[in-house]
């Protein structure tokens, strides 16, 4: 039995064409999945030529308290991105555009139309306002950030006012975003004009909150800042645990927060509510999308060259029966 050097040559050709496809297939994954996505994000920055970026503003501002502080941020590049500011010490957004996010009416975004400006007011300030603040432009890919450092001044001893002359006030703080099985905890403080409230009462959704095997309510009062502190705590966190928390005390005293709870089982960047889904339209597909386009040249290869080994072999059986007999 002897084989026709043409065969013998179309088999090796083929099955060297076969090899090449599998390598250069297997070398791609390797490039796209494995060590390399650093490098094709540079790539992606550098075709995106028009990144966001902030012009110069004050870093450092000082304030008395009582005045309006302006906090300045302006972007240029902006394009569909979402603007938003918040405290760097605390991950709840206190403004996602023109919207605030937060139970302080002093807080709002002032941005005029077609201006490259957003900036963050803050009326009536006091000390407890002073700290960094981030303006952020929120991406698809990545988050922009400037810092601004906020110094609010206390007045002087003598122009302080007077105990018997402060008002009452309640507010209301925590985590706004909780992830499912995580502990929601909320704090309420209120203070009285000349002593401490007598207590104070939580409330979801318009129902009155009570203590569980799931919640935990604490107290603690102190009578030289005449204030009452309330802490809210929900053990494993469920979706049904997200709606508008309430405290109040007998006074009438009352503000609230919404909680939102995160479901953990989506993708990271659908489950981010305090950043408003902004996709930015301008950067392109995404690179899962442009891996299925390139892959598909390598991939028709080997198809190719697998129906070829095919044709070829079924020919060489018909060849070797027929010189067999």
């Amino acid at each position: 039995m002897t084989y026709e050097p043409q065969y013998l040559y179309i088999c090796v050709v083929t099955i060297v064409f076969v090899c090449q496809s599998v390598v250069s297939i297997a070398k791609f994954e390797d490039y796209t999945n494995g060590d390399h996505s650093e490098e094709l994000d540079t790539l992606y920055d550098r075709k995106n030529h028009f990144l966001p970026t902030f012009l110069p503003t004050p870093s450092n501002i000082t304030y008395n308290r009582g005045e309006e502080a302006v906090l300045q941020c302006a972007i240029e590049n902006r394009g569909t991105r979402t603007i938003v500011w918040r405290r760097a010490s605390d991950p709840n957004p206190l403004t996602i555009g023109m919207d605030t996010y937060i139970g302080d009416s002093r807080f709002k975004v002032i941005h005029k139309k077609h201006s490259l400006e957003w900036n963050l007011h803050i009326s009536d300030v006091t000390p407890e306002d002073s700290g960094v603040y981030e303006c952020q432009v929120s991406a698809k890919r990545r988050h922009i950030r400037q810092n601004v450092m906020l110094t609010v001044q206390a007045l002087p001893r003598k122009e302080a006012p007077e105990k018997s002359t402060s008002k009452p006030e309640i507010s209301i703080h925590g985590t706004l975003f909780v992830e499912r099985g995580d502990t929601l905890r909320l704090t309420c403080n209120a203070t009285g004009s000349e002593y401490p409230p007598d207590a104070i009462d939580w409330f979801k959704d318009g129902d009155k909150i009570k203590n569980n095997d799931r919640v935990t309510l604490s107290s603690d009062v102190s009578l030289s800042d005449r204030t009452i502190s309330s802490t809210l705590s929900i053990k494993r966190g469920n979706m049904t645990d997200a709606g508008t928390y309430i405290c109040r005390t007998p006074g009438n005293l009352v503000t609230s927060a919404k909680v939102n709870i995160l479901n953990t089982g989506t993708n990271n960047e659908k489950r981010v509510p305090f950043i408003p889904e902004s996709v930015d339209m301008t950067a392109g597909p995404s690179r899962s999308g442009n891996s299925c386009l390139r892959g598909s040249e390598p991939s028709r290869r080997l198809l190719l060259a697998m129906i070829l080994l095919t044709i070829v072999c079924f020919r060489g059986k018909n060849f070797i029966s027929k010189h067999s007999s």
